[in-house]
């Protein structure tokens, strides 16, 4: 129904006054979802909930399995057992991609083909307008970030033939299955401690660079203390000077202004070729979603390249819908907010160790702080808050697998203030680690 039609409508039935009235409000309530298709951009002010249902519904509309005329006799053709089951891939019932290129044009689905292609745009705005102004091509991955590390892999091994993976030592199964999944080995790079921190041995890895042909880098901006982020520029520049791809996981780091400031700093001044960020654990939206960025635009068509079949479109969708519900402002908000539940955090940490005769880490970290348990039964502590309701934090203890490193020297626990966090959330899961760690 376009701008005549309504107009018609509305002068045979109400009086002219009350009809440019209610132009007005249809003029309010379709401008915004007209921005975004047009534009498609990450939006100053979020959308509504009626406005994103609005836009939704018209892109899912346009696909073939809606035309009520339409014989549809293929193996496939987007049929589903019900209207329920539909609503949970926001009826984009094709899907998205076509065989081989997961950013292809699907004759099926003009929607979803159109509602990908904004959410492409609107994703890699977003990540420019939050640090990365010097990334030139996106993608929002129907999967997690682990499984993109593995897309990312698997395109440079096509392309550029690598075959090794140097990865400074990060406790996380999820990059190393990433790695193994593209058929690459990977080359484990050892940290060190400094202070309470434990940080990538760049000595090592240098030597490793130098030393280790057709290989890759895989460098972490995000983990839980003691582990420190890599210096992404100083790794940045000797990818550049060794001619070796270089892919940040940028897992949570969008929220933090201080990593992404690094990382726009690491492309200025050497290689990066793919920086991958979670949908979750940034935009606040359901598990199963990544953004992958670049400053190179052939990687990310090889990217699209690499994805095997058909995508699920629900994970794309929830990523747009996310960023256009939050919009830039609230975005910077949020971060505001994050950084305040940070600093009371680290406030009501900081009275539990004296009073617990413990300390807090010294550890840089943009979401989250540790705490030493040492002399107490850490994991039987994790156990008991967990059975509090208190979920998140990780009891890691002495010498155990997890401080990405060996022999750590404390037994602690980790608590994070991430985006979306709430205050009362921090109280209660810091009076709840006073009670159980004191008893």
């Amino acid at each position: 129904m376009d701008h005549d039609e309504i107009d018609r409508i509305l002068d045979k039935t109400i009086p002219e006054s009350m009809a440019r009235r209610g132009r007005t409000t249809i003029d309010s309530l379709l401008a915004p979802v007209r921005d975004v298709l047009n534009r498609r951009i990450f939006p100053d002010r979020g959308l509504t909930d009626s406005q994103l249902e609005l836009m939704v519904q018209i892109l899912s509309s346009m696909d073939t399995d809606k035309d009520p005329e339409a014989a549809r006799v293929g193996e496939r053709e987007a049929r589903v057992a019900s209207p329920y089951v539909a609503s949970l891939a926001a009826d984009f019932n094709h899907g998205i991609g076509r065989s081989g290129q997961l950013s292809a044009p699907q004759p099926k689905a003009a929607g979803a083909s159109l509602m990908q292609q904004v959410a492409n745009n609107t994703a890699l705005d977003a990540i420019r307008k939050l640090g990365l102004s010097n990334t030139k091509a996106g993608i929002v991955t129907p999967v997690s970030t682990g499984m993109s590390i593995a897309l990312v892999l698997s395109a440079l091994r096509r392309e550029v033939g690598i075959k090794k993976v140097l990865y400074p030592r990060i406790d996380h199964t999820s990059p190393k299955r990433g790695i193994a999944l593209a058929g690459l080995d990977e080359v484990q790079i050892p940290t060190v401690i400094e202070g309470d921190a434990v940080r990538v041995n760049l000595g090592e890895f240098e030597k490793s660079i130098s030393n280790t042909e057709a290989c890759a880098v895989l460098a972490t901006t995000t983990f839980f203390p003691p582990r420190e982020s890599d210096p992404v520029k100083s790794i940045a520049r000797l990818c550049s000077e060794y001619d070796v791809p270089l892919i940040i996981n940028n897992a949570y780091g969008v929220q933090s202004q201080e990593i992404m400031m690094q990382i726009r700093s690491a492309i200025d001044a050497g290689r990066v070729d793919a920086v991958i960020q979670s949908s979750d654990k940034n935009f606040l939206t359901p598990v199963g979603g990544s953004i992958v960025v670049s400053p190179k635009s052939e990687l990310i068509a090889w990217v699209s390249d690499t994805y095997a079949g058909r995508a699920s479109a629900a994970p794309v969708i929830q990523t747009l819908a996310a960023l256009l519900s939050i919009g830039y402002e609230r975005y910077k908000e949020l971060q505001k907010q994050q950084l305040e539940n940070l600093a009371q955090l680290q406030e009501s940490l900081l009275i539990i160790a004296e009073k617990l005769g413990q300390r807090l880490l010294e550890v840089r970290n943009p979401v989250a702080f540790a705490i030493t348990m040492d002399g107490l039964d850490v994991e039987e502590i994790g156990a008991r808050l967990y059975n509090a309701r208190v979920t998140g934090p990780r009891a890691v203890k002495k010498g155990d697998y997890g401080s990405s490193t060996e022999n750590y020297p404390h037994s602690y626990i980790v608590m994070n203030a991430a985006i979306g966090a709430r205050k009362e959330d921090i109280e209660t899961a810091t009076a709840k680690l006073y009670k159980e760690a004191s008893r």
